[in-house]
């Protein structure tokens, strides 16, 4: 597999002038990521690459990192506006960034249903993040969140993470492998409310395995993937005490199970992709409790 890698890195240098002949795939691709702004390096090599399969790349980040905020939007009782600058503009390729100061989740509402509404996007790309955001770390990711926002819109989308930049050929290799992932057919099988998660495993480039699907790791078994502890104060049950918390991931894996997960597949040097969708019904809760149906007490007001 490494070998395949190997070979599939030397072809891809040559993709952005392969694709540049061809028919653009997309009208309107809106890149967006939880590090801000401050992560432009990344996010121009991304939108620079994608920008040959693309009329145009649109970049709306947070002016600060944002890490950590899932699906979380700003707008409620307390916010009704929300500012958003023009900061960059590459007239010869089509590029353009913007810097808000709302959560990922927030830019790309705002690109799909209100900045772009005449030239709406019909991509969305969270990313190229550092860490990636594997196994249950997909609950609290700022990355994925924006990524859901977006096929909670109905809109395509992918977040991309573990990207490390201590190799410089990690700015072309990577982000033209996701033009070229971005460029095939399996795009057209992302149905409305899914959307994919990739990772990149933390490893020398010539030491990246291959490619993987994977499934998600939805919650560590045993204990409890965050814990809080105690660094501060007494007594807390104490009325009027105070106590400060701090939370640490420690969830462990349960070695017994029979499935692999994606945080597995990529400690062992494979990009993962793994599918994943907004849609939270439960179908086989939902037919048990229809089975049980006569064991839900009724509701009466008779006698009371």
């Amino acid at each position: 597999m490494k070998v395949i890698f190997n070979v599939l890195v030397l072809t891809i240098f040559c993709f952005s002038s392969v694709v540049a002949q061809e028919a653009k795939k997309y009208n309107h691709i809106l890149i967006t990521n939880d590090d801000g702004v401050e992560d432009a390096d990344r996010l121009l090599a991304l939108a620079r690459s994608v920008i040959n399969v693309a009329d145009r790349v649109s970049i709306i980040v947070s002016s600060f990192d944002r890490s950590g905020t899932s699906n979380y939007t700003t707008f409620g009782k307390h916010q009704s506006t929300l500012e958003i600058k023009c900061r960059y503009v590459d007239k010869d390729e089509n590029i353009v960034v913007y810097t808000t100061s709302g959560n990922p989740a927030d830019c790309v509402l705002m690109g799909l249903n209100g900045l772009f509404t005449d030239d709406k996007p019909d991509l969305v790309l969270s990313g190229i993040n550092g860490g990636a955001n594997i196994g249950p770390g997909w609950f609290g990711s700022g990355t994925i969140g924006a990524i859901r926002a977006a096929a909670f819109l109905g809109v395509r989308g992918i977040a991309l993470s573990g990207f490390e930049d201590d190799d410089k050929r990690s700015f072309e290799v990577i982000p033209q492998w996701i033009t070229e992932f971005i460029s095939s057919d399996v795009i057209e099988d992302i149905d409305k409310n899914s959307y994919l998660t990739i990772g990149f495993p933390d490893v020398p480039l010539d030491s990246i395995k291959g490619v993987k699907i994977a499934s998600r790791r939805v919650s560590f078994d045993y204990p409890e993937s965050i814990v809080f502890y105690k660094v501060v104060g007494d007594e807390p049950h104490k009325p009027e005490n105070k106590t400060v918390w701090t939370a640490k991931y420690e969830g462990r894996l349960n070695e017994v199970s029979d499935t692999e997960y994606d945080d597995e597949i990529l400690e062992k040097g494979y990009i993962i992709i793994t599918p994943m969708s907004i849609d939270e019904n439960n179908a086989m809760l939902n037919r048990k409790f229809q089975e049980k149906f006569n064991q839900i007490p009724e509701f009466s007001l008779e006698g009371k």
